[in-house]
Formats: C-alpha cells, sequence, structure tokens
C-alpha cells in the first residue's frame, strides 16, 4: 500500500531487510532504547507483584479487552461486539477507553451516555468515537485515569460490567476477565521490544491473559506454530479464532447504505491512515473489487484539505472511493459532496462464538 507521500518509508526498508548486518548496526539505538523500556516494564510489573504498588478494584466486574503488540489487532471491533452481545443478554455493560490522542484524555468525559454522543472526536479520540457510533444503548467514558472514570461510570450508569479498551497494559486496576488479542497475520512481528519492535512487554505477560483470540485468522492460515507458542506459555489459557466480516458501505455523499456486493468489479483507489491497511486491501480484493492504487496516511492521521486535493488527482482513475470507518470519522465534516466515497462497515465475529460466551458467562458468573 502506496504511502500518501508517494515515497517507501526508510524504516518500513530497514525493518524488511533485517538481518543484514548493516541494518543491525542502523538499528542497534532502538535496541539499546528497546533494553531500557524493558526494564521500565519489568520493574512496573515486579511493583504491583510485590504489592509496592497497589492494585483498584472497581464495585462491577471488569473485563479487558488488549494486546502484547503495537496497533492493528482490532481491539475495537471486538469491544464492540462483545458490548453488544452482553447487552443482548441484560447486562448492564459500560465502556472505558483511554481516549488516546484526544483533549479529554487527561482529564477525562463522558463520550456517550447510550442515548447522545457529548464530545467531539478532537476530544474524545477517533476510535472511542467511532466506538460509540457501534454500540447504541451503551455507556462510553474516556479518560487516562481508569478507576477513577470506572467508578464515575458505575455509579453513573448503575454498571454490572465495564469493559476496558485497551487495558491488558493497565494492571493497577484488577480485573475478572483478561481478553487478549494476537494478530494471526502478523503474531509477534520481529519479536523484540518497543521501539525495536512491535511488542509491549516481553512474551511472558501472556500468562497473566484469561482467553487468547487469533484475530483476522482465516480458514487458509496455517496457525499451528503460533498456538503451540501459546499452549507453551498458558496451557490453561482457551484459544479461540476471530475475523473480520465486510457488513456495508455507506455513500458518503448521500448517505445511503450499500450492501458490500456493490464494489465487485469496479475499479477501487483504496486509502486508509490505519495501523494494519494491508488487511483493509485484503478485505477489499475479497469483495472481488479492482483496486487500481492504494494510498497510506499514518495511523490516526488527521485529514486536512491538501490530502483531499491530493486524492482528488486521481477520480478519473476509479470509479470510486474507499477508506474504514476510522478515516472516515476524521473526514466527515470536510466538503465530500462531490466526492466519490464509500465507507465500509465491519464487523468482528468469533469463529467458536457459542462456547466463546460460555466461557466468558462462566468466569463473570463465579
Amino acid at each position: 500500500m502506496r504511502r500518501a507521500t508517494g515515497k517507501k518509508r526508510w524504516e518500513d526498508y530497514l525493518f524488511h531487510e533485517q538481518g543484514r548486518w548493516w541494518v543491525e548496526l542502523i538499528l542497534f539505538p532502538l535496541f539499546v532504547i528497546s533494553c531500557l523500556y524493558r526494564l521500565v516494564v519489568w520493574g512496573r510489573l515486579k511493583l504491583y507483584q510485590k504489592g509496592l504498588l497497589k492494585k483498584k478494584q472497581l464495585p462491577c466486574k471488569v473485563i479487558s479487552v488488549g494486546n502484547i503488540t503495537l496497533g492493528g489487532t482490532g481491539k475495537t471491533p471486538m469491544v464492540a461486539y462483545l458490548a453488544r452481545e452482553l447487552q443482548k443478554k441484560g447486562v448492564k455493560v459500560g465502556i472505558l477507553s483511554r481516549g488516546y490522542k484526544g483533549r479529554h484524555e487527561r482529564k477525562g468525559g463522558v463520550l456517550s451516555d447510550g442515548e447522545k454522543i457529548y464530545l467531539t472526536p478532537a476530544e474524545a479520540g477517533d476510535e472511542p468515537f467511532m466506538l460509540a457510533k457501534m454500540v447504541p444503548g451503551i455507556p462510553l467514558l474516556v479518560g487516562k485515569h481508569r478507576y477513577a472514570m470506572g467508578r464515575y461510570a458505575h455509579e453513573q450508569f448503575g454498571l454490572d460490567v465495564l469493559i476496558l479498551d485497551d487495558g491488558f497494559q493497565h494492571i493497577g486496576l484488577k480485573r475478572d476477565l483478561d481478553i487478549v488479542l494476537i494478530d494471526a497475520r502478523g503474531g509477534f512481528g520481529n519479536g523484540h521490544l518497543f521501539p525495536r519492535g512491535p511488542l509491549r512487554e516481553l512474551l511472558g505477560g501472556l500468562r497473566r491473559a484469561s482467553l487468547f483470540i487469533l484475530s483476522k485468522a482465516e480458514p487458509s492460515q496455517a496457525l499451528g506454530e503460533m498456538e503451540n507458542l501459546l499452549r507453551n506459555l498458558a496451557p490453561a489459557t482457551p484459544i479461540y479464532h476471530s475475523r473480520y466480516r465486510p457488513v456495508s458501505l455507506l455513500e458518503a455523499s448521500s448517505g445511503r447504505v450499500l450492501s458490500p456486493e456493490h464494489i465487485r468489479g469496479k475499479k477501487i483507489l483504496a486509502f486508509a491512515g490505519i495501523a494494519d491497511p494491508g488487511y483493509f486491501l485484503y478485505l477489499l480484493k475479497g469483495l472481488g473489487a479492482e483496486i487500481v492504487k492504494a494510498i497510506r496516511f499514518p495511523d490516526h492521521h488527521n485529514y486536512a484539505p491538501k490530502d483531499l486535493r491530493m486524492l482528488r488527482e486521481y477520480i478519473d482513475k476509479a470509479d470510486m472511493f474507499i477508506t474504514t470507518e476510522k478515516d472516515y470519522v476524521k473526514l466527515q465534516k470536510m466538503p465530500l459532496d462531490d466526492f466519490p466515497l464509500l465507507i465500509i462497515g465491519i464487523a468482528q465475529e468469533i469463529l467458536e462464538e457459542g462456547t466463546f460466551y460460555q466461557k466468558v458467562l462462566s468466569i463473570l458468573s463465579s
């Protein structure tokens, strides 16, 4: 997927060429920083294990949905999927997100009370704002201070269960269920900690998980090696599989909702500012689209008029443009009336849905 600038990023090239001595030499400073990062992560975990830092407990059940790598594992669709299913079962459920890069990240706030959305994407962050639209009837709060916001959510909305969006590393808050998503396509990357690699912590941290979900799993994939690694780390932890399913196409100019089959055989320009644009393209190809051009923006990209001007240069080369719901959060206040833009809606599905929810409900009831 081509980057918006039209140039291949130097770091993409270097990471692709890993193993060559000169590349390892160039990346050595990142390795040193990752070693320091490892000490910080390890030290923090030990402080909690020794009781020198105290974990706090909320007056309701807590489910964490998180990962051990940076971005792109499908946490947001999984949180929405889980919240809706619990809601169907009569559970009073709410969601708590950090609100990454939003203006309310530090002080916190109510993004949605389930009926009305009170914050903008700039205030709440693009992913929480998108999530609020995906879960009508479910309160969603943002803020980095999870315990304080969790108590407020429980008091205001009388919740039975609070779902922590991206909460696996937030070990200062006790949880009843720790769901960890792992990208079945990318796994653990090069196995290095950030910034040398994608890991947020050492793989041993996976032993804290209650359930594993291999996301973006397709029937044709060979996942035996990854599953064996997980079983060696945490033999008693169940492993489930999930995948994305395209469910709709929204026409930006008219608001019409179309079937995903609408793009079959059409010439498409695809663009996105997400962590895993490759999977976005994979879904479009699976719908039978002919991708004539793909443009990659940085993750959480704030779109500007110059981006639309650049995209408009390709209007004559494609039947339509397609982007993601996350990107549309940043685009919808821009002039799009003359823009042939479609937004693909996706849903997460658990391949072992019945046994998965039996396990979730059994852990919550205990």
